[in-house]
C-alpha cells in the first residue's frame, strides 16, 4: 500500500467517524461493494465522497492534515514529535472491517470508542478535545434520586452532546444514583443521540458501583425503549395504567 493509498484510507475513516448520521443506503451499497476487493479500490473511496457533501467535507479535511503534515516531516531532518505509527495490516484490518459492515458510520464511532489502536490510528485527524466537566455533587447534591434533578443533567448535557462537544459527568462524592434520575439525565439522551455516539462523547467517572449497574440497565432498557415501538408502546400503556389507579 503505498502513501496516497494510506492517506485516502484513514481520511476516510476518520471521515466516517465525524459524521453524525448514517450514510445514505445507496452509498452504503457502494462503499460495501468496494469492501469486498478493497485493497486494489482504495482510490474509488475518493471519488465516492464526491456524491455527498457531508462526507466529502470531513475527507477533504483529513486529507489536508496528512499532506500539509507530510510537507512538514520532508522539510524536517528529525521530527520532534513523530506520530504514532499503525502497521499496513492493522490500518487495511480496520478498513476491511469498517467498510463491508452494514452500518459503517455506527460501527467506526463503535471501534473509535473501543480501541485504543484505531483511536491512535486517527488521532492526528479527530484531535481530542477537553471534555465539558459537571461535577454532580455541586449540581444535585449526594443523593441523586428524582426526576426532576435528572432533567437538570439532561438540560445541560443533551445540546453539548448534539454538537458532538466531549462531556464529563464526574460523581465524586455522590453516595446515591437512582435509576429514576439516572433514566432521565442519560437514558432520554438515546431519543434523539445515537449509542455509538454516546459512547463517544459521554464520559460517567467516579460513579459507585450500585450506581454503575443501575447505569447499565438504565441504558440497556432505554437503547430497547426508543429502538422498538412495539416495546415503548407496552412499556407506556403499562405506565398509564399505573397512574390511573391512583
Amino acid at each position: 500500500m503505498d502513501l496516497l493509498d494510506k492517506i485516502t484510507l484513514k481520511s476516510f475513516l476518520a471521515a466516517l467517524v465525524r459524521q453524525t448520521r448514517s450514510l445514505p443506503d445507496d452509498l452504503q451499497q457502494e462503499v460495501n461493494a468496494i469492501a469486498k476487493t478493497f485493497s486494489s479500490k482504495i482510490s474509488q473511496l475518493d471519488q465516492l465522497t464526491e456524491s455527498y457533501p457531508l462526507l466529502e467535507q470531513d475527507y477533504m479535511e483529513a486529507r489536508d492534515i496528512l499532506h500539509n503534515d507530510g510537507e512538514r516531516l520532508r522539510s524536517s531532518v528529525v521530527a520532534e514529535h513523530p506520530s504514532v505509527e499503525i502497521s499496513d495490516e492493522q490500518l487495511l484490518n480496520f478498513a476491511s472491517q469498517i467498510l463491508a459492515a452494514e452500518d459503517s458510520v455506527s460501527f467506526a464511532k463503535q471501534a473509535y470508542a473501543e480501541s485504543t489502536e484505531f483511536r491512535q490510528l486517527l488521532a492526528q485527524l479527530l484531535p481530542q478535545t477537553s471534555s465539558h466537566t459537571i461535577n454532580i455533587l455541586d449540581l444535585i447534591g449526594k443523593y441523586c434520586m428524582t426526576t426532576e434533578d435528572g432533567q437538570k443533567v439532561y438540560d445541560l448535557i443533551h445540546p453539548k452532546l448534539l454538537e458532538e462537544q466531549p462531556v464529563e459527568l464526574d460523581f465524586t462524592g455522590v453516595e446515591i444514583a437512582a435509576p429514576p434520575f439516572l433514566n432521565f439525565a442519560i437514558g432520554q439522551l438515546l431519543k434523539d443521540i445515537a449509542p455509538e455516539s454516546i459512547e463517544l462523547l459521554l464520559k460517567v467517572s467516579n460513579l459507585n458501583p450500585l450506581g454503575s449497574r443501575g447505569l447499565k440497565l438504565v441504558i440497556e432498557n432505554s437503547k430497547q425503549y426508543y429502538s422498538e415501538p412495539q416495546f415503548r408502546s407496552r412499556v407506556d400503556q403499562v405506565i398509564k395504567e399505573y397512574a390511573d389507579s391512583f
